[in-house]
């Protein structure tokens, strides 16, 4: 009776439990796989209770045949809960999740085929004619068998538990919690084994199972905020690192495992992890103002990392937490950026030059083309050559009267014979230049007019009342020379 009263116990434990973790959040991972494992253990001790309180024989030979194939998945299940909350990043692997648990489907597939295909390989029932009882007989595979549970449900989760309490400290208590509830829980079983307390084999994981109830309480490893935080702080692109008083790394996420080769299991500070990784401090002033730091990594994997720290407040211990981010492509499109910035100046400034070369080039042509003649002490003549546009006829008026100013020329002599076309452009400029060095005290003639040029200057309706006309150069030269003043009179 007492034994059905413990297996009871046990049960209700556990479906609490279950329960209590699930209300947590039920949608999160680790919390489902907890419940599959504490219902599945429920399942377990039903079955016991079935084992032995039921009075058909063959019904008792049934449910006895599920006692061992739920071990095995109970055990698979653990397996699954320790990588989900502790090694959650391998937990996401499918091939990681299929080969821990294709030992145990395989083995609870065997044992299932064993008992109820009458195989007899590990154990199976001799009903006794005489008393109508069944005796319960080892085959010659019970012995691998019972190894090779000890090993997958007792040491290779230890065995897990004791790596993530010795690589991380952030879970080293809750880790050493359950590897001495699942210690505890076997040391019963096989207790219990050897005194011939069967039932009580059935309540021997009870410790397993209240470690994990005292792991929720007191560490909240199933709360949602506390899963989510870590599965979110896990597979951050950037690197999260936390540090203590002394800046020894005491957390590193997978980010800043990858970017700066960072542990939790190392008694060096943050700084001296980071030159062993051959990275150097090259924060500048700007930086400090940021409130940044800049490490640098030169060699065939350069790379670069920017660092902020914020402290972790209510902390008593100074700690603080540590953003890393990977700034090498920003630093490498910056360094390109850059050089093409000067590149471009290197080029404005080159056209700049090229640009004044053709100035220089075009004032020389203007200046060759535009061939200004002195004939005696305040005469000039300026024969016309070419096409004039209306750029290159501004820039005669602004050459002729330059030219009156500087020599203080009183007649200016504008030769005609070698233009070749007269638009609307050079009579304007002749108009501009006219009245342009009348102001100045000059006076313009005009020689070698042509019958098409006569022609264009009564079409554009062109007023040159007030300046002499010669048919020649060689007329108007001596007129201006040698002629008197009256032909040509003072305007002044």
């Amino acid at each position: 009776m007492i034994n059905f009263v413990l297996i009871l116990l046990s049960m209700i434990i556990l479906t609490a439990i279950g329960v209590y973790v699930l209300m947590q959040d039920r949608h999160a991972t680790p919390n489902r796989l907890f419940a599959s494992f504490a219902f599945s253990a429920v399942l377990l001790m039903y079955c016991a209770v079935l084992r032995f309180t039921g009075s058909d024989p063959w019904g008792v030979w049934f449910v006895h045949g599920l006692s061992a194939p739920l071990l095995a998945i109970s055990s698979w299940l653990l397996i699954w809960l320790i990588l989900a909350i502790f090694i959650p990043h391998r937990y996401a692997q499918p091939h990681v999740r299929r080969a821990l648990a294709a030992p145990y489907l395989f083995i609870a597939l065997f044992l299932t085929l064993d008992w109820y295909g009458g195989l007899g390989l590990v154990r199976r029932i001799d009903a006794s004619k005489a008393t109508g009882t069944l005796d319960l007989l080892n085959g010659p595979l019970f012995v691998p068998v019972m190894v090779s549970y000890v090993l997958g449900g007792l040491l290779v989760p230890v065995a897990m538990l004791s790596a993530v309490a010795v690589r991380r400290r952030s879970v080293r208590i809750p880790a050493a919690w359950l590897s001495g509830g699942l210690a505890l829980s076997f040391a019963a079983g096989a207790w219990f084994g050897s005194i011939s307390l069967l039932a009580l084999n059935y309540v021997s994981m009870l410790p397993l199972y209240l470690a994990f109830g005292w792991v929720t309480l007191r560490f909240q490893i199933f709360r949602p905020s506390q899963v989510a935080l870590r599965t979110a702080v896990e597979y951050l692109p950037d690197g999260v690192v936390v540090i203590d008083a002394q800046r020894r790394v005491r957390f590193a996420n997978r980010a800043a495992r990858q970017l700066a080769s960072l542990n939790d299991d190392s008694e060096t500070t943050f700084e001296t992890a980071l030159a062993r990784a051959g990275f150097q401090d090259d924060t500048t002033s700007e930086d400090r103002l940021a409130g940044v730091r800049r490490f640098h990594r030169e060699g065939e994997v350069a790379a670069a990392l920017m660092v902020s720290e914020v402290a972790i407040e209510g902390d008593h211990a100074s700690a603080s937490v540590l953003l890393l981010r990977d700034v090498t492509a920003a630093e490498r499109q910056r360094a390109a950026l850059a050089a093409s910035h000067a590149a471009l100046e290197e080029r404005t400034a080159a056209l700049e030059r090229s640009l004044n070369e053709i100035r220089q080039r075009d004032a020389m042509i203007t200046r060759l083309t535009l061939p200004l003649i002195p004939l005696s002490d305040g005469v000039l003549a300026l024969p016309l050559i070419g096409a004039f546009t209306g750029e290159r006829s501004q820039a005669m008026v602004a050459l002729l009267l330059h030219q009156i100013e500087q020599r203080r020329a009183r007649k200016v002599l504008l030769d005609l014979t070698g233009i070749t076309g007269f638009d609307h452009s050079l009579a304007v400029a002749l108009r501009q230049a006219a009245d342009g060095a009348r102001l100045m005290g000059a006076r313009i003639a005009l020689c070698g007019v042509r019958p098409d040029i006569a022609e264009s200057i009564v079409h554009e309706r062109l007023a040159l009342h007030d300046v002499r006309h010669f048919a020649t150069m060689q007329e108007g030269v001596a007129a201006l020379l040698h002629q008197s003043d009256g032909l040509f009179p003072d305007p002044r």
